[in-house]
């Protein structure tokens, strides 16, 4: 519950991404620390790591908008899209522990909003 201010996108800041492996090791330790992690300064690093992620994912989807192109993920106009900490942290842990150092927290992130907010083309004429 103390996390879940962790894992919601919000508005922009500085660009930056962590590979997961740390980045769930960091969690991890602010966890065991239960509602003290609200001490620690870095339960606010990885909160601005975890919006900066989705600013910039929130960037990205406007620029590919602006340019008329394809999006990965269609979150509703009327709201912005939103992701809770069980469906986050459970998207972090299904990376295998062998790709979690080259993988970072924002590739993370925007597969959770494709799953979440999946786009429907329509189907173009003549394909199968």
């Amino acid at each position: 519950i103390l996390l879940g201010a962790l894992f919601i996108t919000a508005p922009i800041t500085a660009a930056s991404a962590q590979d997961v492996a740390h980045f769930l090791v960091r969690v991890d330790t602010l966890l065991r620390r239960g509602p003290f992690a609200l001490l620690s300064p870095d339960f606010y690093r990885l909160k601005r790591l975890v919006e900066s992620n989705g600013d910039e994912l929130k960037l990205e989807f406007a620029q590919a908008k602006a340019r008329h192109e394809r999006t990965l993920f269609c979150p509703p106009v009327a709201d912005k899209p939103r992701v809770n900490k069980i469906e986050y942290l459970a998207a972090l842990r299904a990376v295998p522990p062998s790709r979690r150092a080259t993988t970072d927290t924002k590739d993370v992130l925007r597969l959770v909003l494709e799953r979440k907010y999946p786009c429907r083309f329509p189907l173009q004429r003549g394909a199968a």
